[in-house]
Parts: structure tokens; C-alpha cells; sequence
């Protein structure tokens, strides 16, 4: 899902499934910019409707002003008032999405926005090792289908024989942060962010979570960590300075 207008009109087409319709709904309730954007959609889906409404009232009423039946008109004629109103009605509409398209697409996007289109688009699915089998693998793979209580029940226990997995807290941490629990996706995020690892992701990913949790007082935080990443020119250092540059 990666812009806000396909992701809105998706689930009104009945396109989404059942657990993306769960996040959508949750999402609402959750992130007043989302609902406000949704509110938006069908506000313009409505003006729209009632644009074409009155269009068509018209021109019956100017048909019906001739005072002569209809059936006596020529029918070239009729053929090509019909056609005409059928061009400017469309045009109507055409303007009209035009313009909404314009209006949300002008807005410049917010911390919240970027980060949760990277989440969208980067934490979707995960990068797997094909013609290996073990318990990581099965959890990536249940992740990957859509089956997050099931990779959560993979991960945790390989977690509980393991505690020292970095991998496996960092695979936790965004299977909570894609169901919402972000006081959970932070409690993993933060048991490996002192670790010396090469790429270490624990800052970036709770910048990310903090952002999507917008509760008071994180967005400051999420922007004290990404200055960290970017300083110390750690993992999602790229994207961090993009973050950076909404402030």
C-alpha cells in the first residue's frame, strides 16, 4: 500500500484483505491526519456523485422545455445531445478528480506520512534464503504470507531458546509494529540497539514505530533518534535524512 488515496479507495472497493481492513480501521482511529484524509476521499466521492445528479436533472429538464414528445425528435439530433452530455459530464468529473488529486497530492508529506509509506512499502514482506528450511526461514515465510500470529508464536520461541538473536528480536519488533502493538515493536526494537553489529536497524526502526504511535512527546523522540542514526551514519541513515528534512 503505498499512497494514501489508493490505500483509501482500495478499501472501498472491498480490494484489501482481512487483515489489511483490520489495520485500516484501526488506523482510523488512531492517526487523525489518516482520518481526516479518509474523510476527505469521501467527501470528494460525494461532490462528485452530486455533480453528476445535477447534470443529468439538467438536461431532462431542457429536454422536456421543447413541449413536444420525445419520440417526434430527429434522432441525429438526440444522438448528439446525448453524446454531448455524455462529453461534459465526463469532463465534469474528470476536473473534479483532477483537482482532489491535486489538493492531496500539494500537501507536503508529514514525518508520519513518509514513515508509513516506508513501513508499507519495506516491511510488506521480508527477504528470505531460498532452498533453506529452518525455524528463521518458517517465520519469514508464515510473515510472508499474512499469518503474523503464527510468526509471532516462530519467532518468540525461537527468542526464548535464544536470547541473544538480534535478528529474531528485530523480526518481532516489526511484526508488532505491523499489527499496531507499538509498545511491544519498541520493547523489542530497544534489546539490541547497544549491540556492535554491522548494520544495526534498532534506532531506525524505533524512530519509525514512534512516529506511527504519535503519541505525545514522540515525535521529538523519534527525531532525537534519527539525528543519531544520522550522525553516527547508522543503518536507515538514507531515509532518516528525508524524515529529517519534514521538521
Amino acid at each position: 500500500m503505498e499512497n494514501y488515496l489508493e490505500y483509501i479507495d482500495a478499501y472501498f472497493q472491498r480490494m484489501l484483505d482481512p487483515e489489511e481492513i483490520k489495520r485500516f480501521e484501526q488506523k482510523i482511529t488512531e492517526d487523525k491526519e489518516f482520518a481526516d484524509e479518509v474523510a476527505f476521499y469521501l467527501s470528494a466521492k460525494q461532490s462528485l456523485k452530486a455533480e453528476g445528479d445535477r447534470e443529468k436533472k439538467e438536461w431532462f429538464r431542457q429536454l422536456l422545455a421543447q413541449q413536444k414528445p420525445v419520440i417526434n425528435i430527429d434522432r441525429n439530433r438526440l444522438a448528439r445531445k446525448v453524446w454531448l452530455y455524455r462529453v461534459s459530464a465526463a469532463a465534469a468529473v474528470i476536473i473534479c478528480v483532477f483537482l482532489a488529486w491535486s489538493m492531496f497530492f500539494s500537501k507536503p508529506a508529514s514525518p508520519q506520512q513518509m514513515a508509513e509509506s516506508y513501513i508499507n512499502e519495506n516491511f510488506k514482506t521480508l527477504s528470505i534464503k531460498m532452498g533453506e528450511k529452518d525455524s528463521l526461514q518458517e517465520g519469514l515465510r508464515l510473515y510472508n504470507e499474512g499469518q503474523y500470529d503464527s510468526a509471532l508464536q516462530q519467532f518468540e520461541s525461537m527468542i526464548q531458546r535464544d536470547t541473544g538473536n538480534y535478528k529474531v528480536k528485530n523480526y518481532l519488533g516489526i511484526i508488532y509494529l505491523r499489527l499496531g502493538n507499538y509498545d511491544k515493536a519498541l520493547q523489542y526494537f530497544k534489546q539490541f540497539e547497544d549491540d556492535t553489529l554491522y548494520a544495526n536497524p534498532s534506532q531506525f526502526n524505533q524512530a519509525l514505530t514512534l512516529l506511527k504511535r504519535n503519541m505525545p512527546g514522540d515525535k521529538q523522540k523519534a527525531k532525537e533518534l534519527l539525528e543519531h542514526v544520522r550522525d553516527q551514519d547508522l543503518d536507515g541513515k538514507e531515509i532518516a535524512l528525508k524524515l529529517l528534512d519534514k521538521w
